[in-house]
């Protein structure tokens, strides 16, 4: 919890110094913006460690394979990424770059899930006695 405040101080600090650099150097306040992004990033990926450690002990334990998790995983991330490119970029006043990001990440996710989606289709088909 200590870490998430401190990435939430970290966030208001910088938006209140963009809000300040914005009237008069706006593309420093760009730069600032980034960086923030980019250590609350790295935040963020330091908290979803522990879940990942987690999946893979459940891959272990319950004999979960990867090729279950795997999609699940990525499309989650998948999410995550897609949510933060178009804020930014909506941020940055291109709402249709915001769009199609959120549309290229759509169609990314179910990409992703193509092989999980095809995993169950076939233990269905099993085990209703299909055989074709």
């Amino acid at each position: 919890m200590e870490g998430f405040s401190q990435a939430l101080a970290v966030a208001l600090v910088t938006v209140t110094a963009i809000l300040t650099l914005k009237k008069r150097t706006g593309e420093f306040a760009l730069v600032l913006a980034l960086l923030c992004v980019a250590v609350l990033c790295l935040f963020a990926m330091t908290t979803l460690r522990p879940v990942l450690d987690m999946l893979e002990r459940l891959e272990d334990l319950a004999g979960v394979s990867t090729a279950v998790l795997a999609p699940v995983v990525k499309t989650a991330l998948i999410g995550i990424l897609t949510h933060v490119c178009a804020g930014i970029c909506a941020d940055s006043g291109e709402n249709g770059i915001a769009r199609m990001v959120e549309l290229c990440g759509t169609a990314m996710a179910l990409y992703l899930s193509t092989p999980l989606i095809t995993a169950v289709l076939d233990l269905l088909d099993s085990l209703l006695g299909g055989g074709g």
